[in-house]
């Protein structure tokens, strides 16, 4: 990563458990929790609700520069699993996060755990790996 520090991620992945109360989630929940995320994000983008988790992640994330989002959401797609990448993809992510919402990022309920393994994939130091 050229932009985005780790401490970053790191404190991504504190925002996002904390915004989306981390746990083992079973496919149905899964399914059930990226629609409630997604409602959620554009309720409190809209209300600007302040002092929540979630609109503190928001208000973080948004705070990055165009870079930073770019790196962030490549590594969220190649911690998710996105279409197989390797690590070596990289930088073919960062140029397709390029220009793409927050929103996309704030509306995954399993963040914390696709930074994690977007990082583990990149061999780079993460929490509670």
């Amino acid at each position: 990563m050229n932009f985005l520090k780790v401490d970053q991620v790191q404190k991504i992945i504190e925002l996002a458990e904390l915004a989306y109360c981390s746990k083992d989630f079973t496919s149905e929940e899964i399914a059930d929790s990226k629609t409630q995320a997604k409602e959620l994000v554009e309720f409190l983008i809209e209300r600007r609700t302040p002092n929540t988790p979630l609109n503190t992640l928001y208000e973080y994330v948004n705070q990055l520069s165009a870079e930073e989002k770019a790196e962030l959401i490549a590594l969220m797609l190649l911690g998710r699993g996105h279409s197989g990448e390797q690590p070596s993809d990289f930088p073919d992510l960062v140029k397709e996060a390029q220009g793409m919402e927050a929103h996309y990022l704030l509306e995954k309920s399993l963040l914390a755990k696709y930074l994690r393994n977007g990082l583990q994939k990149l061999n780079l130091p993460g929490i509670n790996q």
